[in-house]
C-alpha cells in the first residue's frame, strides 16, 4: 500500500460533497494546534486570523445548531445579570 498521505488522499476522496468543509475544519484546527505546540503560531492574534472564514459552507442544520447555541447562552447570560 501507499504512504499515510497517500491512504488519506484516498479517503479524502471518498467524503460526500457535502461534508467536505466540515473536515477541512476539523484538519485545520489540527494542524493549528500542532503549531502553537510548537511555538509556529506567531501569537492569539494571527492565530485568530486563521480562524476567519471557518464557518463558511455551514449547513442549515448546523447554522441552526450553533444559532441555538448563541441564543442559549445569551439567556444564561441574563438570567444571571438578574
Amino acid at each position: 500500500m501507499g504512504s499515510i498521505k497517500e491512504k488519506i488522499k484516498i479517503e479524502v476522496e471518498k467524503i460526500p460533497e457535502d461534508k467536505i468543509a466540515e473536515l477541512y475544519n476539523i484538519i485545520h484546527s489540527f494542524r493549528i494546534n500542532i503549531a502553537s505546540k510548537r511555538g509556529e503560531a506567531k501569537g492569539s492574534r494571527d492565530t485568530a486570523l486563521k480562524f476567519f472564514g471557518i464557518w463558511k459552507g455551514m449547513s442549515p442544520e448546523e447554522a441552526g445548531a450553533l444559532e441555538e447555541i448563541q441564543s442559549r447562552r445569551k439567556r444564561t447570560f441574563r438570567e444571571r445579570m438578574l
